[in-house]
């Protein structure tokens, strides 16, 4: 994981010394709808009395252009999730890292642009707790600490005379099963209200 970050900062950092660069800080409302799915003989059950749960995401985010209007999009963001069964309550906290090309259309009004992004995240799960009859335990042994997502996601930005702020819907699709255990199955998703702050 050292590695992943300190390669990151890497290319953050030299691709700083460009025109076409932008950072940007963002802070997202996440709506999660992992459910748990288990094994019984031989078939996969959905835990139907199971529910989604809300979250937040928070970190860095970077657009470097390569071309008219395309942009590469990365960054490092904090996501911490939940969901909930008919018996526990189950948080994660996970460490996301976007890949993916995005679309900035010309002026569409007065310094507004349509956007739009796909790609995927390499996600690092860093902490996992569970609540069982109001009793909290540290499960972080029993989840994978990596995994993949797809994403996609659109939106608005708005330039301002010392930036631009950007509005947007995003949708992620977990291509990884969070459990370690053969009967249990956890499929992340969630949607996310995306709001930055590029300067």
């Amino acid at each position: 994981m050292k590695k992943i970050v300190v390669l990151l900062v890497l290319i953050l950092g030299f691709s700083a010394r460009s025109q076409d660069f932008k950072i940007g800080l963002t802070l997202a409302p996440t709506i999660n709808f992992n459910k748990m799915e288990t094994k019984v003989d031989g078939k996969w059950v959905t835990d139907k009395d199971g529910s989604g749960g809300l979250g937040w995401k928070g970190g860095l985010l970077a657009d470097l252009q390569f071309a008219d209007n395309y942009y590469l999009h990365s960054g490092l963001l904090i996501h911490s999730k939940s969901f909930d069964t008919n018996a526990v309550d189950m948080s994660v906290t996970t460490l996301e890292i976007p890949l993916a090309l995005k679309l900035r259309s010309k002026e569409v009004t007065d310094n507004v642009h349509i956007t739009g992004f796909f790609g995927g995240t390499f996600d690092l799960n860093v902490a996992a707790k569970m609540k069982m009859a109001g009793a909290e335990t540290d499960v972080k042994d029993q989840i994978n600490s990596f995994g993949m997502s797809f994403m996609a996601g659109a939106g608005a930005e708005y330039d301002l005379d010392f930036g631009s702020i950007a509005l947007g819907l995003s949708y992620h699709l977990g291509f990884t099963d969070i459990a370690k255990a053969d009967d249990t199955k956890i499929i992340p998703k969630h949607l996310a209200i995306d709001i930055v702050f590029y300067f």
